[in-house]
């Protein structure tokens, strides 16, 4: 079978990279010396330093799918990475995969021409043939500003395929019933693995192993590097590490978690702007954002890389934006009896889950006011008050009483922590709304920050945070489809409605 045949590969690499290692071993020992292997030599580097520089992401298209046609009908023919050619029994019979021949060669001469005519097979959008003038240096306009070269998405232009570079950057209006597509094969994978897990880790290695003799660059966390086998560490000249002045969103093309939900939060704050599509496997407990079955890895790589595989290569997987939030702490300056904002820099981090902002260690009710759009909406007084992201509807959101949300819905839940009060219901604002939430200079004390379960700052009284819509969502890619994964893990994970059938 598949999965035997790359675990023969894998163990074979392991294998080699063992007798390698030990005659390095001899040979250093007789000599008693010998030159510095590439990872020492990485490890003692500075942390500042860029360590990827000569990677190069892989460009990948991204469009949205057609709207108007009949209800309970889609018009792309999808991947599925599971094994299921076709996810809608409804799919028109004569729909086609959508092709991109003409990207390679726009490539290749987008230094020489300025408009490069790039051909598509009809079925991408309404079944009809259609010619999309675009071309590779034109795509620099869509970048959202100077200090962020990616390219953005806006309105209608995502009908027609736009060629991503260094992550995604994309509006809400744009970001639903979405389709992605490599230019090629992915040259540089970052594998992120949850730690202190014995089969994860065996896992890993089976996978960075077999990854690394298909000439796929692996890229990992340097004590995640430092965890695996040294003899497996020094063979492979596959095998890289990154610091903390590396772009990443410019040096990678997918990025592979293995654990659960945590896993995934953590390999998406690795970047600070935007990301690269997301395959996630499970080895956590719930696994609301892993689809993917650990034990199902072999079959999925294998369907994602395979060059011989001509049909899948060019069949577009169905991909879902999980919306981001950009929180921004502003400091309280001098002045008595106003608010004055501080001449320092803003703190801004990025969240996928949900922000809290909470009475900390304090004894006493938190006393926060809340503004939308420049607004004042209401006064908080009790625990505290998240503002939640649709993916972090299922979280801490749902246990304090919010609703949950489907991951491609433009929303932000505002859900009251132990209010004191019997009317403070949750509520759901449009994704564009500003939200302000801030200490009042007459609260008793101040309070405490929190983004997707990590404690950032304490807020004192006249502080204040902003939290809006960040323009870097998390391109995951579905198991199926963005509902069937989501109702898929709703009903696995929490057990959603179920009950005995009334006969």
């Amino acid at each position: 079978s598949m999965e035997s045949i790359v675990h023969d590969v894998a163990g074979r690499v392991l294998q080699e990279a063992s007798i390698e290692a030990m005659t390095a071993s001899l040979a250093l020992g007789t000599a008693g010396g010998g030159e510095v292997n590439s990872c020492t030599e990485r490890d003692q580097r500075r942390p500042s330093e860029p360590l990827l520089l000569d990677l190069k992401s892989t460009p990948w298209a991204v469009w949205r799918e057609a709207q108007g046609s009949p209800r309970g009908q889609r018009r792309d023919k999808v991947c599925s990475l599971s094994g299921d050619e076709d996810w809608s029994a409804t799919t028109s019979t004569t729909a086609t995969t959508a092709t991109l021949e003409g990207l390679d060669a726009c490539s290749r001469q987008e230094s020489q021409e300025e408009s490069k005519q790039v051909s598509f097979s009809p079925g991408w959008r309404s079944c009809r043939p259609c010619e999309v003038n675009t071309s590779f240096d034109s795509l620099n306009s869509f970048q959202a500003s100077p200090s962020s070269p990616r390219a953005l998405i806006s309105g209608n232009t995502l009908c027609d395929p736009m060629v991503v570079r260094s992550g995604l950057t994309i509006d809400s209006k744009s970001a639903q019933h979405l389709r992605m597509q490599w230019q090629q094969r992915p040259q540089a994978i970052l594998v992120v693995a949850k730690p202190g897990d014995e089969l994860v880790r065996a896992t890993l290695q089976d996978m960075v192993a077999w990854l690394s003799s298909q000439g796929v660059t692996v890229i990992l966390e340097p004590q995640l590097l430092a965890d695996l086998p040294q003899q497996l560490t020094s063979s492979l000249s596959g095998l890289r590490t990154f610091s903390t002045a590396d772009e990443l969103e410019k040096r990678t093309d997918l990025v592979i978690t293995i654990g659960g939900d945590g896993t995934l939060t953590w390999a998406v704050s690795l970047f600070r702007g935007a990301m690269p599509p997301v395959l996630s496997f499970a080895a956590g407990s719930l696994g609301f954002l892993t689809p993917y079955p650990l034990d199902s890895w072999v079959w999925t790589l294998t369907r994602l890389l395979d060059p011989l595989d001509m049909l899948r290569a060019r069949c577009p997987l169905s991909l879902v934006c999980r919306m981001r939030l950009m929180v921004t702490v502003h400091r309280c300056g001098a002045g008595t009896g106003r608010f004055h904002v501080s001449d320092a820099e803003p703190l801004q981090v990025q969240c996928l889950n949900e922000v809290l902002v909470h009475r900390g260690q304090s004894g006493t009710l938190a006393k926060l006011d809340v503004g939308v759009d420049g607004e004042k909406v209401t006064l908080v007084q009790g625990d505290g008050l998240i503002l939640a992201t649709p993916t972090g509807s299922t979280a801490y959101s749902l246990a304090a009483g919010g609703s949950m949300v489907h991951p491609s819905v433009p929303a932000i839940l505002l859900t009251p922590v132990s209010p004191h009060s019997l009317s403070f219901r949750p509520v759901v604002l449009p994704d564009f709304a500003v939200v302000t939430v801030g200490v009042p200079l007459t609260a008793r004390c101040g309070a405490a920050l929190s983004v997707d379960g990590k404690d950032i700052c304490m807020l004192k009284l006249g502080d204040s945070v902003e939290v809006s819509m960040s323009p870097h969502p998390v391109p995951t890619i579905c198991r199926a489809t963005e509902t069937g994964d989501w109702f898929a893990s709703v009903h696995e994970a929490l057990q959603w409605n179920r009950r005995a059938e009334q006969k």
